[in-house]
């Protein structure tokens, strides 16, 4: 009897550990702060990405790239910048965003890539912000155009204070939206073309021929603007060197006849 007891408890006790083994399981499973707040797709900013494409191609004719390139750009496009000399041509591009990445892969297709890099700048927080600041300023107008009926005439002179600064403010802060729009829809497109006659498919083997080209040229055009030198100061040398040789000569002859005499007086 005893012992039938003693593992009743027993077995009673064990389940009345499991179960409250299972509540704290249970427990740990459930958050301790049930009112949490859940961001929601509304609170994420929306992406704004500004791109900017850092580009270098060796091609074999400069001119007739620079016309190929043109033609890649569509009529709602332009050119910020054009540099063209005799041996590169650099220019800074606004390509939309909708279809840079068809631009950029046209430019490696037709020409040989020495260098490319695509950089983008999330202004995602800024642009919130400031379209945030611009709510808020179109709310404080709105106020302080309803409190301008019923105000008094001093009144009226703080309260127009007031709204001409807030749409100082407004128009700035639209400015810098629209500033900001038109980076995003426009990307920056930097590229430079490096004429040379040596064209391969490995990026370290152009450099390296363009660099002994550009040695051999560099050498010509010292040479060349040394011969331009030269031209510049035969002109000065025909007349100085016979003058100063002239002065030389009298001067010595002039010292030896008084030398000569001296000699003689003494």
């Amino acid at each position: 009897m005893k012992k039938r007891l003693f593992l009743t408890i027993v077995f009673t006790f064990l389940l009345l550990l499991s179960a409250c083994s299972a509540d704290n399981e249970y427990a740990s499973e459930v958050p301790e702060d049930s009112e949490q707040t859940i961001l929601t797709a509304y609170d994420v900013p929306e992406r704004k990405i500004i791109y900017t494409v850092e580009s270098t191609f060796d091609v074999n004719d400069l001119n007739q790239s620079v016309s190929q390139l043109k033609n890649l750009i569509n009529d709602d496009e332009w050119f910020d910048m054009e540099d063209i000399g005799s041996s590169y041509a650099s220019f800074k591009i606004r390509i939309k965003t909708e279809r840079l990445d068809e631009f950029t892969d046209e430019l490696k297709t037709n020409f040989q890539v020495r260098s490319f890099s695509k950089v983008g700048k999330d202004i995602s927080l800024q642009y919130q912000d400031k379209t945030n600041r611009i709510n808020s300023l179109n709310l404080q107008i709105t106020r302080l155009q309803a409190l301008y009926e019923d105000a008094t005439l001093s009144d009226m002179i703080v309260i127009n204070q007031q709204l001409s600064d807030l749409e100082v403010e407004l128009m700035n802060l639209e400015g810098e939206l629209n500033l900001f729009d038109s980076l995003i829809e426009y990307s920056e497109v930097n590229i430079t073309f490096y004429g040379s006659q040596v064209i391969t498919r490995s990026p370290f083997f152009n450099r390296l021929a363009n660099g002994f080209v550009d040695g051999f040229k560099a050498v010509i055009t010292a040479l060349d603007s040394l011969a331009i030198a030269l031209s510049y100061l035969i002109p000065f040398m025909l007349i100085f060197v016979p003058v100063g040789y002239g002065i030389y000569y009298f001067r010595k002859k002039y010292k030896s006849k008084k030398k000569s005499k001296k000699t003689k007086e003494q």
